[in-house]
Formats: C-alpha cells, structure tokens, sequence
C-alpha cells in the first residue's frame, strides 16, 4: 500500500496558494484544487455565479453547457461573464465549513474585482451564502444585497434559483427570468421608479368623515389592506385599515393601541360606519390580496365587501405554476421596493 502511495504521490494535485491554507477542502481528492479562473475573465456588467466548479472531459466549468446557454438567452445584455462561489469542483454546500468560505471568499472577491460587475446573480444557495452570508434562496430569490469588495468595488448581488432546478423543475422558469430581467434593468440599465410613495394617516373622526364622503359614491378602483392581531377572524381584532387609490393612501387605526377609534372610545362605532359606505359602494372595484382572509374579519363589523378582486386569484389566472403569495408578486412587480430584504 504505502508502496503504491509513492508511486501515485507525485500525481496528486496540490495547492501551493497561501489563502487557501488550512481549508479542509484540501483533504479531499480532487483533480484540482483552487482554479483561479478569474484570470481569464474579462470586465463586464453582470456575472453570473455558481455554486462550485464541475470538471468534465478535463476541463473545468462554472456552468454546464445547458445551463450556461439558458442564462445566455434569458439574459437581456451583452458582456456577461460566468464564475464560481468556490474555486474548487465538485463542492457542496455541507462541505464548505464556515472557515472555509472565510477563506474562499479571497478568491470570490478577486473575481469580482477582476470582473467589475454592477451586477452580479448568485445562483442558488450556496453562492449566495458565499457572497452575501445569508441562506433560503427559496424566500430570499429575487431580493437585493449591496456588496463591496476589500479593495472598494462596489456592486448589488440579486440571489436567483440555480439554472439546474430550473431546468430540472420547469415551473421555476417564469420567476427565475423575471427575477434576471427585472435586477438587469435595474443595476445595469439603471432603470430605477421614482419613490414617491405617501400616506397620510386620519386620527380625527372629522377625516374619517370627509374621506368617507370623496369615495362612497367613487367609480376610482381601490385597494384595500388590513393588520390584524391574529389569524382568527373569531377572537382577533383589525389593527388598521389602508384603501389606496390613484390619489393616495390612507391608514385608519382602528384597534390599535395607540388609535383614538378603539373599542370603548367614543368614535369607535361611528369610523366602521363610515368605512362601511365607502367598501359596500357598488360602483368601484375592491382590490385585496387573499381577499376572503380580510373579507371575514370586515363582515365581523357589518360590513360586505361590494365588487371584490383578489390579486391572488388574478394571478393564478396568469401563470397558475407561480408562487402567489404577496411578497413574491411584490418582487415580480414591484421590485424597486426591495432593496435589502
């Protein structure tokens, strides 16, 4: 044994890079040890991550064939280069120990600064835990995160799902392109929405009345959110109330602590009164998210919903495969909210 050991000794690999020292990466067989592929990369306004890189045919990859041309095509620029989180192949996420993507982040933030991105995607989980420290790529897809190498360059870091499970999972197509498209414009294009966004809150019972007033007999579509203290529409009590139109927001606490409308005060019969004129006008739409959550607590207080519309089903209208839930269609659509989720 110790013969043949000798033998093959001097085949193996070894890794001579002094920021790789101590990574227990190295105790692994592989056929090479830290690629410093950013070498041979250029500049270029966006990049795309992998989790580590897959040696195949002799050669060391980022992305496979397939999965670099989906990216390719579903990118909506030119100049786009294509690197790994961990310059070792064929690493998982429970191989990478905390001290170890301490000490491969070295080589991450060479490639950045070699790339200069303004961009860059981070393709599943473990890139994104490489870059940006954090885990759940499931919930966190889609969101935003500032980065900043040692030397200075400046970037954002969007984590995507990886183009595997995509392919693999074809109904993580249509966010996975949104979430490309949507990052592009905003970090490369620099297609950024003014944030204008106002409201006003009514603590007199006077504002209550004089909003009730402009839109009980409105034909403007509203949308309507309520805060609760709980799930259950039997026991738990509404917060606060926002209807929004193209005019405005507008907030109404209501059982709030701190709201001069709460039980036992004495305008806390007259503002639901006042709100009922406004949701039970016929001749406006009224637009929840998961209407029939909020439906059950206003129907609590005498009051029923005229011409409902749920975002939620809408959307189911649209692409039946995609996620539904209020923060994943905020993404979709209204990205420019979400800057460091």
């Amino acid at each position: 044994m110790r013969e043949l050991e000798n033998i093959y000794a001097g085949l193996k690999p070894t890794c001579t890079h002094p920021s790789c020292e101590g990574c227990t990466i190295l105790e692994e067989s592989k056929p090479e040890y830290a690629y410093m592929d950013y070498t041979t990369l250029s500049e270029g306004p966006a990049l795309f991550l992998s989790d580590s890189f897959r040696y195949k045919f002799g050669k060391l990859e980022s992305f496979p064939k397939r999965e670099k041309e989906l990216l390719k095509n579903l990118y909506p620029g030119k100049g786009v280069q294509f690197s790994a989180s961990v310059k070792c192949p064929s690493v998982k996420e429970g191989d990478m120990t905390p001290d170890n993507m301490k000490l491969c982040r070295d080589h991450l933030e060479a490639t950045i600064d070699k790339v200069k991105p303004s961009l860059v995607y981070a393709c599943g989980n473990l890139a994104m835990k490489m870059i940006v420290k954090k885990s759940g790529i499931m919930n966190k897809r889609g969101s935003s995160y500032p980065f900043t190498t040692t030397s200075g360059h400046s970037c954002m870091v969007v984590p995507i799902y990886h183009p595997y499970a995509v392919i693999k999972e074809p109904r993580h197509r249509y966010l996975f392109e949104t979430d490309i498209k949507n990052a592009y414009e905003k970090y490369v294009l620099g297609k950024k929405a003014a944030k204008t966004f106002k409201y006003k809150v009514l603590t007199e019972i006077e504002e209550v009345e004089e909003f009730s007033n402009t839109l009980k007999d409105s034909e403007e579509t509203l949308a309507v959110d309520i805060e609760t203290t709980g799930l259950n529409f039997r026991k738990d009590k509404v917060q606060t109330i926002a209807i929004a139109s193209k005019e405005g927001t507008w907030v109404i606490p209501l059982d709030h602590k701190d709201s001069p409308f709460k039980q036992g005060e004495p305008h806390s019969t007259a503002v639901w009164i006042l709100l009922r004129k406004i949701l039970e006008n016929p001749k406006n739409k009224k637009v929840f998210h998961n209407a029939k959550f909020d439906l059950k607590f206003l129907i609590n207080h005498g009051i029923s919903t005229q011409n409902v519309w749920d975002t939620k089903i809408m959307h189911h209208f649209i692409n039946e495969t995609a996620p539904k839930g209020l923060m994943d269609l905020v993404k979709l659509y209204f990205s420019d909210e979400l800057e460091n989720l």
